[in-house]
């Protein structure tokens, strides 16, 4: 019964060595990627000058009465990619076209990395060997913390 506790304090030595001796590798940096985008918003403006309608319209109903004259009234419809417009009345004809498209320029200005490197650990647990003042010296098990660090 006596060899008991000595085979365990001999085993948790061993343990303890070998914990000891191990590598002991540092986990890798962690890095922190922070990308910042600066928002350019540009309204431009578009001259067309007449364009050609693709659709016309003749309203015969709609008629104008001037003593014997008889004015038909017209509606045209002009479509692109960029807009969308009807022009009615006698003879429509459109002069000019201006746009005014909003474009959104987005520019990645530039990419900060932040290294961040972990703490070092304070507490710790393991073999100690010391004195103590009224008992002399002594070899133990213990905790203990970490007050410089290098």
């Amino acid at each position: 019964m006596k060899t008991l506790p000595w085979i365990s304090v001999t085993l948790l030595m061993i343990v303890c060595v070998i914990v000891w001796f191990r590598p002991h590798e540092q986990p890798p940096a962690e890095i922190r990627i922070e990308t910042k985008i600066k928002t350019v918003v540009k309204v431009e403006t578009l001259y067309i000058s007449s364009p050609m309608a693709p659709l016309l319209t003749i309203w015969l109903t709609d008629t104008i009465h001037i003593g014997d004259t008889v004015v038909h009234r017209e509606q045209t419809y002009y479509k692109d990619s960029l807009y969308q417009l009807w022009v009615s009345g006698y003879r429509p004809r459109l002069d000019s076209l201006h746009i005014f498209p909003r474009t959104v320029y987005q520019t990645v200005t530039n990419d900060v990395y932040h290294i961040v490197k972990p703490k070092k650990k304070r507490w710790g647990f393991g073999v100690q060997a010391g004195y103590g003042y009224p008992s002399g010296w002594y070899i133990g098990i213990g905790g203990n913390y970490n007050l410089w660090q290098w």
